[in-house]
Parts: C-alpha cells; structure tokens; sequence
C-alpha cells in the first residue's frame, strides 16, 4: 500500500469537520477527487485523551462520535475509493476501528510510551505511521520493539512534524526526519503544518520527498475564510487538488531506483559523447600515438570511442584532421 515509487498522499481532516459527519464526507469526497491515497481522521474518547482537570477535555467530548459514525464514513470512503487512516487513542477505540475495516492507524507522539496501546497495535498488521514529533530516538526504538514484536507484511513508516497552530517553517527541522531515518533504518514521511497561506506550501513537502519521506500529510479544510477547527495549516478544497496534482508531477520527475537509462537520455548521450579523431594528419600504415588523437563531438556515431582503443595500432588509411578514427580500420601490431 505504501512504498517508495510512488509518494502516499493523506489527507488530514483531524478536527476540521467540527463533530459533524455530513462535513466529514464532503472532506472525504473533496480528498477523492483530488486523487489523494487516503484521509485521515482523528479518533477518541474524552477519557482516552485526558482527565477532566485538562483544558480541552469539554471540547474532545464535544468531539466524540458512536461508532455507527465511524462506521458509516469509513463506509463511506471506501465507497469513494479512498482509504481511510486514523489518529488512535486509546485501546476501545483501536478495538473499534479494526471491527469497521479501517486502512491504517496512527501513534501519536504523546502515546509513544503507551505500552498497553502498543501492545494490541502490535497484534493488528496494517499499516502504521509512527508519529517521532516530539519524541526521541530513544523513545522511538521503545515503541518500535514493541510493535515489532509479531512479523509484519505492512510497513511501519515513522512521520515527522508538529502542529504549533501552525507551525513555522524555520521549525520544520526536516533534516531529524533524515536522521531518523538513517538511525533506525525505516522508512519515514512528513506531516506537515505550515500556514494554509504560506507560499512554501507546496515546496516544504517537496523538499522532504527529496529528503526521502513516502509519505506527505497535509491538512484540508472546507474554507479557510470560515476559520473552523484545525484550519490553521489546511489548505481549501481547490489548493489541496493542486497540491495533489504537484507532487504526482514531482513523482514522475524521481524515476526509477537504478543506473538505467530513459531512452531520451540514451538519444542524449550518443549525441553528446565526444570520439576519437585525429588532431593532425595521419598516414596509412602508420602506429597511432596518443598526440596524434583527440576527443571530441563527432557528426558520425560509427567512431572508436576511447583514446586506448586506438593507441599502438596501425590504420590502413589517410587521417586528415578532425577525421573521426574508424575502428575497422585500425589493426593491432
């Protein structure tokens, strides 16, 4: 589901629908249409979350959902064609989701020391996105050999970023997700939370695909001008589409993962490799020394190519300069 020739695009409702599923699904369309891999959401219960002494405890209870909600947009995506992920919580919430067919689970950075959590993630072999924003690589190896624990066929993907409403960009710090990513060995993707507005945008999460992440989650929200939940680093309906579209075009542009070339670059090198030819007139029947030749462009391709193919041998023909050096002409002494 996600590899690393093609750059898996979420995309993050978090909180935007504001408790109502009607919005949820219009976020959900807006993200098909868009073409992106999946969306994602947040699940929880207030108690999951916090006690009731923490400061947005009435808002996440505010935000809690039955399950035949989760169901019916998880239904609903498919039916879209779009997978869907989900930020999770806690353990009844995980046991939840998985009843309902979800696609993928994320760990947030505070359940990095979750164990009971991480146990029964352990158990389930979707794909996971481990959240390293604001944890260590310490933390990370935990967490991982827990998760680790069973054989996996789906990928554990650690994703960097943080929400700081919104973040700054000179705060991304996009080079700990490349360390991560060469201490631990997996593979790694980017959540991004710039300004909805900012103008790099799209060029943040470009400079982290070129930085190696998989995987790129951006934020979505139905009008930036309304100022709804989590609009902060969300793009509007007609930005994400393009945002999309941008990074498949930057997909196209990485290739393949080998010395192979296009055949537009095999037109370009036997069009630009320099020959051999004489850099002073040659006679038949005479020894070629290495002052007698030259590379350079030649206007015929039926050329020896390499200045030791010819040195030593002897031509049975007239070499005026700038002549290319025809290989069967020449004979070993």
């Amino acid at each position: 589901m996600i590899g690393t020739d093609k750059t898996f695009i979420i995309c993050e409702l978090a909180q935007t629908h504001e408790g109502s599923v009607d919005l949820a699904k219009i976020l959900v369309k807006t993200a098909a249409l868009a073409k992106a891999d999946a969306v994602k959401v947040q699940v929880f219960t207030a108690a999951e979350l916090a006690a009731p002494s923490y400061k947005h405890y009435k808002l996440f209870k505010s935000l809690e959902w039955p399950e035949e909600s989760w169901k019916e947009l998880i239904d609903f995506s498919h039916k879209q064609g779009i997978k869907i992920f989900a930020d999770v919580f806690g353990n009844d919430s995980l046991a939840m989701l998985v009843r309902n067919k979800i696609d993928g689970l994320k760990i947030h950075g505070t359940d990095m020391r979750n164990m009971r959590l991480l146990k029964d993630l352990a158990r389930i072999d979707i794909p996971l996105l481990l959240s390293i924003g604001g944890g260590t690589i310490e933390e990370t190896k935990t967490a991982l050999s827990v998760l680790q624990g069973n054989e996996r066929i789906n990928p554990i993907i650690l994703m960097h970023g943080f929400q700081s409403y919104p973040t700054l960009v000179e705060h991304s710090h996009l080079n700990k997700m490349r360390y991560f990513k060469d201490q631990i060995g997996l593979p790694v993707g980017f959540a991004d939370h710039i300004d909805g507005e900012h103008h790099l945008n799209f060029g943040l999460c470009a400079a982290a695909i070129g930085m190696g992440a998989v995987v790129i989650e951006k934020h979505i929200t139905v009008s930036r001008i309304l100022k709804m939940e989590d609009y902060e680093s969300a793009l509007a309906p007609d930005a994400f589409s393009e945002f999309v579209a941008g990074i498949r075009e930057l997909d196209a542009a990485k290739g393949q993962y080998s010395e192979e070339m296009i055949p537009t670059e095999v037109f370009y090198r036997k069009d630009t490799r320099k020959h051999v030819v004489a850099d002073r007139p040659i006679k038949a029947g005479q020894t070629i020394k290495e002052s007698d030749v030259v590379l350079r462009r030649a206007g015929t391709l039926e050329t020896a190519s390499d200045i030791a193919d010819v040195i030593g041998k002897k031509t049975d023909k007239d070499y005026a300069v700038n002549d290319v050096i025809l290989a069967g002409n020449l004979h070993k002494i």
